[in-house]
């Protein structure tokens, strides 16, 4: 063999062994009874009608909504409502009916969108603008609860450019505060989206919860920036994150997925859930037992992002921790099944 034969060998013979390393870890895709025991937070919420009966997590984020055409913003304000899907039903994100159809429908968990008044309390609301959805004018944070609980927040919603409103009128005082949504549901588990992103709001939020039972403030978690939390933690530990920021994912999960499983997680993200769209799992090395296995063992947990009856069905019987929806009037039956 020439010399430069004998060179090119060694880089040829690395790169086919690293060919067939990755191939490996998305052709073996593990065995269903090696899996570690699901492990969930908030299994057996409840609203006043009854209990859950799912053995995994199901997110329902913003509750029973309108969901909008992604990609399509009006270039000043970013507002959803400009562009939702026709409406099969009449409820509105972020209210009191919006969760209990959410938990009905079976949730475990609602997520729901918290942000400060000028009278120093806390609403259900998601743009920091109430002209988007609300027949009300100026930042949430401007207005005292009288003035937000008064206003239509089904006043801005349309699917056909604004030739219509059929939510108009329909969300009038609809707007709950965040100690009457707690109060409403003292056995749901809820995910706090802290919208105004500052340690003053989370003053305003720790002040709330201090007339919330202990048991109950078990069943809060928490979306935002890490200051906030921090601030909050510092009266009330057992609020915690449930899904990483996207910097933290970055972080942490980057090299997890990269590694294949072999660069270990830092101790201070373990427990935290990591939402897959049920689009991507094609990518994912070693899915679906191996892969969850691995993060089980690196004290993650795993759920999947399904949005259609179609997804919900296919995925459900994986020992995954849980799945996340924007539609969980039509996942979540699916799901507890």
């Amino acid at each position: 063999m020439k010399k430069w034969q004998k060179i090119l060998l060694y880089p040829a013979a690395l790169f086919f062994a690293l060919f067939i390393f990755i191939a490996l870890q998305y052709l073996l895709t593990g065995s269903p009874d090696k899996v570690s025991p699901v492990r969930t937070d908030c299994v057996g919420a409840a609203d006043s009608d009854g209990v859950s009966d799912s053995a995994v997590e199901i997110v329902a984020h913003r509750g029973v909504h309108h969901n909008y055409q992604k990609g399509v913003y009006h270039p000043v304000t970013g507002c959803e409502a400009l562009h939702i899907f026709p409406p099969t039903h009449e409820l509105i994100e972020n209210t009191v009916d919006s969760i209990a159809a959410a938990f009905a429908a079976g949730a475990t968990m609602v997520e729901i969108d918290i942000r400060r008044t000028a009278d120093d309390n806390m609403v259900l609301m998601h743009d920091y603008m109430l002209e988007c959805r609300t027949d009300g004018t100026g930042l949430v944070g401007e207005h005292d609860t009288a003035y937000l609980q008064g206003l239509d927040i089904g006043y801005g919603y349309t699917a056909d450019g604004g030739k219509t409103f059929p939510l108009r009128g329909k969300g009038v005082g609809k707007m709950p505060t965040l100690a009457e949504v707690l109060h409403r549901f003292p056995d749901g588990c809820f995910l706090l989206d802290h919208k105004d992103w500052n340690v003053e709001s989370a003053e305003t939020l720790v002040k709330i919860l201090a007339d919330v039972p202990g048991a109950q403030r078990r069943r809060l978690w928490f979306w935002g920036p890490e200051e906030p939390l921090r601030y909050i933690q510092g009266f009330y530990p057992e609020i915690r994150r449930f899904f990483p920021l996207r910097a933290q994912l970055k972080e942490f999960g980057l090299p997890f997925f990269l590694s294949f499983g072999l660069i270990k997680v830092p101790e201070e993200y373990r427990g935290l859930s990591i939402p897959i769209p049920a689009r991507y799992l094609k990518w994912v090395w070693g899915w679906p037992y191996r892969f969850i296995d691995t993060a089980h063992n690196q004290g993650l947990k795993v759920m999947i992002y399904v949005d259609t009856a179609e997804e919900a069905a296919r995925y459900k019987e994986l020992p995954v921790d849980g799945f996340v929806t924007d539609y969980i009037e039509i996942t979540g039956p699916i799901l507890q099944d």
